[in-house]
């Protein structure tokens, strides 16, 4: 990543004011939480996946929480590390969400993403994601959920379940007090009120 970034800074160097506008661009949408979530997310989070052994049970998949450690976790670059847990414990959660409120529609929400479950130890119970966020840097998270949610938003929109709609979905999150009761809910419940 380093080496992508020194490139870009010497093209910018002897380049147009076009071309240097286009370097600047590319490289904060490399850092913007979509450039990261649709780019290296999926390439990082596939890797994890690999290394945690994640088993299949008839709801889905599972990884133990004891896997998102420094071992399993070293193939993510370091600056991509608060993003990474973003996004995990995001796609976990609207998992969660759709398995706990949306039951008959979560059969074809879970093929169509194949969102982990996170478990605690052998035991079937699932992790809360907010445990997964740890103690990344609060603007990091607000950023990443205000995409995230917009994200969200447009997939449901685009999307046809018999009862998930982005009404319901929105309306079932707020109205779950294990996603807005605690922190960080209250960043997740400021984002869907204004959406």
């Amino acid at each position: 990543m380093r080496l992508l970034s020194k490139k870009m800074n010497k093209i910018a160097v002897h380049t147009s004011p076009q071309s240097r506008e286009l370097c600047l661009k590319m490289r904060q949408m490399d850092l913007h939480p979509s450039g990261y979530y649709y780019g290296r997310f999926r390439s990082q989070f596939g890797e994890w996946v690999k290394k945690t052994k994640a088993h299949k049970h008839a709801d889905g998949i599972y990884i133990f929480f004891r896997c998102l450690n420094e071992e399993k976790l070293s193939h993510v670059p370091r600056q991509d590390l608060a993003l990474f847990h973003c996004a995990l414990a995001c796609t976990i959660l609207i998992d969660q969400t759709m398995y706990s409120h949306f039951k008959m529609d979560y059969p074809k929400f879970q093929k169509m993403t194949q969102y982990p479950k996170m478990e605690i130890g052998g035991t079937g119970y699932h992790l809360h994601p907010w445990y997964i966020i740890g103690d990344v840097d609060r603007k990091e998270f607000r950023e990443f959920v205000d995409f995230f949610i917009k994200d969200l938003k447009e997939f449901f929109t685009q999307t046809k379940f018999e009862f998930a709609t982005w009404d319901s979905v929105r309306s079932a999150m707020l109205a779950d007090e294990d996603i807005v009761g605690k922190y960080p809910g209250h960043v997740i419940q400021e984002i869907l009120e204004n959406n």
